[in-house]
């Protein structure tokens, strides 16, 4: 049986919380947030299957772009407790293939897009589970629609309330019907249902089938979260996760009795009882049928002992830069430019920031301006690095040299200095030390063949072609005095009044 799971989620501002990072770890990639000037890189975490990014039709072309994309979103959001991101989190059929899977949640997160004209960035995951079924993907969504200006209004029918929990039925609909049509598609017969337990129980009921009401009638297991999935992990005690292993071994107790009091052959002609056999075998319901939690697991290069030790420095929120040091900075990284090539043209986006500062000095920011120097400072900064990044290659290269040549030295001094026979060390002792000379010279020697090609002609060439690109994108920008001038008035304030928070109740695993 396929399995169904759909939850959504707000990110906020007066949590501590940022699209920039979100987005980072969800895709696994490197962004660097606007606001804080952070650097989120989770290019190194397994898991990620596929991400991609979908806008309306008339969107910019950097709605599309991770990195320049949630930027310019939280540029978008002057509140400092506003809400900058909308996560919409569901399972994929492990039925599926891989390929099958990713066309499933193009064909949602494109329903998404065409109702709300949000912007999002779906990220699908692979199964974190020892079982292999807990495949899902994770859709990030702007808080604003955006059309061919950027951002513009919030999606208020999504911030909760009656409108709220009708939209986030439609979704949940929504999705079900778009999984089934799929594996109807792919010549399969498993389905799942968007309603709960107690409503397909119902449901049942009202159609006669008291056996199927009955087996629907267990008790649904409880959300363990992120918390309590590593408690588990850890083999530490966990209240959450011993009430559902009870709730299971009721459940089952349930089915064992229906199954004694229908018999077998009755039971075997419906996919729903079928499985509760395996109890007497000693497995659950859950365990047949569907995947633990839906958690992100599977972190290559962050061990638990370091997220614990930045666990205090995290929750002392850096304090967010001015839009005048933005530009400031800006500024400073042309400057380097500059210094590094001065063949390239830089001048037009130059004036557009020092423009800039003189208008934020003299009357202020708006949401215009927000915008133009948020795409402006990550496209600055993205041809500093990439300047920056042939010269660092180099470095790199004559780095790796150096170490190969010392592991080199190394290994020829032991092997003169302790011949085989040598009676220095014991013969375990010596393998041991000649061992280890070895395995750093076979590392030294990956890393050099790795920076080598890094730093050959073809490589070089194909990163001074990549910054001419850049720095032409760069200069293409409409200039900040080119906007429309009722864009360039500083709207009033509002009164701070907190903004209603979707905070829909995730649903059961059962």
């Amino acid at each position: 049986m396929a399995i169904f799971h759909t939850s959504i989620k707000t990110f906020s501002r007066g949590k501590g919380q940022s699209a920039v990072a979100a987005a980072a770890y969800r895709g696994g990639l490197l962004l660097a947030d606007f606001l804080t000037g952070q650097q989120h890189d989770y290019r190194r975490r397994s898991g990620v299957v596929e991400t991609f990014c979908l806008a309306p039709p008339d969107a910019p072309d950097w709605a599309l772009l991770p990195g320049e994309l949630w930027a310019v979103a939280e540029a978008a959001e002057r509140r400092k407790d506003a809400t900058v991101a909308r996560e919409i989190e569901l399972s994929l059929p492990h039925e599926l293939s891989d390929e099958q899977r990713a066309q499933l949640a193009f064909a949602i997160a494109e329903a998404l897009v065409d109702r709300y004209k949000f912007a999002l960035q779906a990220s699908i995951h692979s199964p974190g589970t020892p079982d292999g079924l807990n495949h899902h993907v994770h859709m990030l969504a702007s808080t604003r629609r955006i059309g061919p200006d950027g951002f513009g209004e919030k999606t208020r029918e999504l911030d909760g309330g009656v409108s709220g929990k009708s939209q986030v039925q439609w979704i949940r609909e929504m999705v079900a019907e778009t999984t089934n049509a799929h594996l109807e598609a792919a010549g399969l017969s498993a389905s799942v249902d968007h309603r709960s337990l107690a409503e397909q129980a119902r449901a049942a009921s009202d159609r006669g089938d008291e056996l199927q009401a009955a087996a629907l009638s267990r008790e649904p297991t409880k959300h363990l979260g992120k918390n309590a999935v590593a408690r588990v992990r850890k083999g530490m005690d966990s209240r959450l996760a011993a009430e559902n292993e009870a709730i299971e071994t009721i459940n089952a107790e349930h089915l064992v009795f229906l199954d004694q009091a229908a018999g077998r052959e009755e039971l075997a002609g419906n996919p729903q009882l079928a499985s509760a056999g395996n109890a007497e075998r000693g497995r659950s319901v859950r365990s047949a049928q569907l995947a633990p939690g839906l958690e992100i697991r599977g972190m290559l290069g962050m061990r638990l002992p370091a997220i614990a030790g930045r666990a205090t420095e995290e929750a002392l929120a850096p304090v967010p830069l001015s839009l005048l040091e933005h530009v400031s900075n800006a500024l400073r990284d042309l400057h380097e430019v500059a210094r590094a090539r001065a063949d390239l043209s830089v001048q037009r986006v130059r004036a557009g920031l020092e423009w800039v500062r003189d208008v934020l000095a003299g009357s202020g920011e708006t949401p215009a301006l927000r915008q133009w120097v948020a795409k402006a400072v990550i496209r600055v900064r993205a041809l500093r690095n990439a300047v920056l990044g042939r010269a660092t290659r180099l470095i790199a290269l004559g780095r790796a040299e150096r170490l190969h040549h010392i592991a080199l030295q190394e290994w020829e001094r032991f092997n003169s200095d302790y011949p085989p026979g040598s009676t220095c060390y014991s013969r375990p002792e010596w393998t041991h030390r000649r061992e280890r000379r070895m395995s750093v010279l076979e590392q030294r020697a990956g890393e050099l063949e790795k920076a080598r090609l890094r730093g050959s002609a073809e490589a070089l060439a194909m990163v001074d072609a990549d910054v001419v690109r850049r720095a032409a994108e760069l200069e293409a920008m409409p200039a900040p005095s080119e906007l429309a001038p009722e864009l360039l008035e500083v709207p009033p304030i509002a009164e701070e009044v907190p903004l209603p928070v979707l905070r829909p109740r995730p649903p059961s695993l059962h």
